[in-house]
C-alpha cells in the first residue's frame, strides 16, 4: 500500500507540474512543494489510501486520479472549461480540428440497410469508386447488415494508411460491389458557398476549424473570377473554434490595423493585427444569438472597424478564451485562461454583439436564445453542459421534450433524442452523433420551411444599395 501511495504522490505532484506549467510560477517552488507536501495533498493521499482500502471493489489508480482532475475543473463552475478522459479528448480534438481518420463517407440507416447518404470530395470512398446510395453490406469479408451504425463507423474509421475492405451493393442490382480503401486523414469543409447573381456573393462558416482558411480562400478567388463585388458572410449559429483561423480570416476583409485583444489573468494583453490592405468586396454579416465565441470576434472586429454591416440580433455573448491541456494517460483538460475584447476594447462576455441593423429572423424565433452547437460532438446519457441544454431547447421547439431545458442530459433527454431518431428511421441508441445532428437539422428545417429568410433578404438589399452607392461614386 505504501508503494502505490508514493506512486499516487508522485502523479498528483506530476499533475500539479501540469497545471502550473500554465502560470508564471518558477521550478524552484514546485520542488518546494514536492519536498514539503501541503496539507491539502497530504489529505489527497490519505483519502486514496481510504478508498482503495474500504471500497467493495479494486480501484485503480489512475481511475482515482482522474476523479480527482475532473473534480477540480468541475470546481471552478466554469461552463467552458472541461475535462475528458483519454478517449473524449481524442474525440474533443478531432471535432474541433474538423479532421479525422477514415475513408469519407457519411452514412445512415435506410429501410433496414446502412445506406451511404454523401462521399466527401477528394477522399478515399471517392477515388476508390463508392457512390450515394450504395448500401453497405460487408466489411473485411463479414455481413453487417444486422450490425448497428455505431458498430459500422467504428469499423470504417482507422488509422491513416490501413485499409479496409467494403462491399456494397446498389441500385436494383444483387451482386455485391467490393473495394479496398485505404484510409486517410479526412478534413471536414466549414464553408458552404454560393454566387447569388447581381454581384453578390454569399459566404456560410459553420465554425473556424483547421480548415476553414484554406476553404475561404478558395471560395473568394471562385467569387473574384465570378465578378462578385459584395459578400454576405453568415456567421449565424457558428459556435466558434479556433484562435488563429477567425484571425486569419478577419485578415480576408479587415485592412491593416487591430482584429482582437487577448486578456489574461494578470493583465497582459496580447494583440492580434491585420496587415492586409482593404479588400475590394463590401461586406454585410449575418449574426445571431448562436453566433458565439471565434465569430463573435470576427463580428466584433468588423463592427468596430467600421468595413462591415452586421444584421441580424445579438451575438451570444461568449468572450473567453480556453486552452487544452494533454494529460496523456490521465486524459485533458479544456481551461478557460483568459477573455477578449473587441479592437475597441469591448468585453461582451455575457453581454453579447448589438448588431448595426437588428432584424428578428422571426416575431416567434426559436432560436433566439438558444445555445449554441457544435455539430461534431457527440453527447450521450450523463453529459452536462451548454451543448446539451441547446439540444434539449431545439428537442423542445419539436415537441419532442416535455420538460424544461437544464442542460442535463438524463433520461427524459435520452428519451427524446430515441423519439426523434425513431421519427428519421435511425437507430435509437438514445446518443447524440453526427447523423442525430443531421435528423435534427431537417426536422427544423421542415418545421420552418414555410417562413422567409428575411434577414438574408435584409443583407441583401443593404449589399445592393451599397454596390450601387460605390457605382455612382
Amino acid at each position: 500500500m505504501k508503494k502505490h501511495s508514493r506512486w499516487f504522490k508522485c502523479i498528483i505532484i506530476i499533475t500539479i507540474i501540469f497545471f502550473l506549467s500554465i502560470t508564471p510560477i518558477t521550478y524552484d517552488k514546485v520542488i518546494a512543494a514536492e519536498e514539503k507536501t501541503p496539507d491539502e495533498i497530504y489529505f489527497l493521499m490519505q483519502m486514496e489510501n481510504f478508498l482503495k482500502t474500504n471500497y467493495v471493489e479494486d480501484v485503480a489508480d489512475l481511475d482515482l486520479l482522474r476523479g480527482a482532475i475532473k473534480g477540480m475543473v468541475e470546481s471552478l463552475n466554469d461552463p467552458y472549461s472541461e475535462y475528458f478522459t483519454p478517449e473524449e479528448f481524442k474525440e474533443f480534438n478531432e471535432e474541433t480540428s474538423g479532421n479525422f481518420e477514415g475513408i469519407g463517407v457519411i452514412i445512415t440507416l435506410k429501410d433496414k440497410y446502412i445506406t451511404v447518404v454523401s462521399v466527401l470530395d477528394g477522399t478515399p470512398a471517392e477515388r476508390a469508386g463508392i457512390k450515394p446510395g450504395d448500401r453497405v453490406i460487408e466489411i473485411d469479408g463479414n455481413n453487417v447488415t444486422d450490425l448497428p451504425l455505431s458498430n459500422i463507423l467504428n469499423q470504417l474509421e482507422g488509422d491513416k494508411g490501413s485499409k479496409v475492405n467494403i462491399g456494397v451493393i446498389r441500385g436494383d442490382d444483387r451482386q455485391v460491389i467490393r473495394f479496398e480503401v485505404e484510409r486517410d486523414i479526412i478534413k471536414t469543409n466549414p464553408i458552404s458557398s454560393k454566387i447569388l447573381g447581381q454581384g453578390i456573393g454569399y459566404i456560410k462558416i459553420s465554425e473556424f476549424n483547421e480548415n476553414t482558411v484554406e476553404n475561404l480562400d478558395k471560395t473568394l478567388d471562385n467569387f473574384k473570377k465570378g465578378g462578385v463585388l459584395g459578400i454576405v458572410l453568415d456567421l449565424r449559429n457558428n459556435p466558434g473554434g479556433y484562435l488563429d483561423q477567425v484571425v486569419e480570416v478577419a485578415t480576408r476583409f479587415i485592412p491593416k490595423g487591430p482584429i482582437v485583444n487577448i486578456v489574461s489573468k494578470n493583465g497582459n494583453i496580447q494583440s492580434y493585427t491585420s496587415k492586409s490592405e482593404m479588400s475590394p468586396y463590401k461586406l454585410v454579416v449575418l449574426v445571431n444569438g448562436g453566433s458565439a465565441s471565434a465569430s463573435e470576434i470576427l463580428a466584433g472586429a468588423i463592427k468596430d472597424r467600421k468595413v462591415g454591416i452586421l444584421v441580424g440580433e445579438k451575438t451570444f455573448g461568449k468572450g473567453m478564451v480556453q486552452r487544452t491541456l494533454n494529460l496523456g494517460t490521465l486524459g485533458g483538460i479544456k481551461l478557460t485562461i483568459a477573455h477578449y475584447t473587441t479592437p475597441n476594447g469591448t468585453n461582451i462576455n455575457k453581454t453579447g454583439i448589438i448588431p448595426d441593423i437588428v432584424v428578428e429572423a422571426d416575431k416567434t424565433n426559436p432560436f433566439k436564445d438558444f445555445s449554441p452547437l457544435n455539430s461534431q460532438k457527440t453527447l450521450k446519457y450523463g453529459n452536462i453542459g451548454l451543448e446539451v441544454l441547446g439540444i434539449q431547447q431545439r428537442l423542445q421547439f419539436l415537441n419532442l421534450l416535455n420538460t424544461t431545458p437544464d442542460g442535463v442530459f438524463g433520461p427524459r433527454t435520452q428519451q427524446a433524442v430515441k423519439a426523434l431518431q425513431q421519427q428519421a428511421g435511425l437507430p435509437s441508441t438514445g446518443i447524440v452523433d453526427t447523423n442525430f445532428y443531421k435528423a435534427l437539422d431537417d426536422a427544423i428545417y421542415k418545421k420552418l420551411s414555410s417562413r422567409e429568410d428575411i434577414q438574408l433578404r435584409k443583407a441583401i438589399d443593404i449589399l445592393k444599395e451599397m454596390i450601387k452607392e460605390n457605382k455612382v461614386a
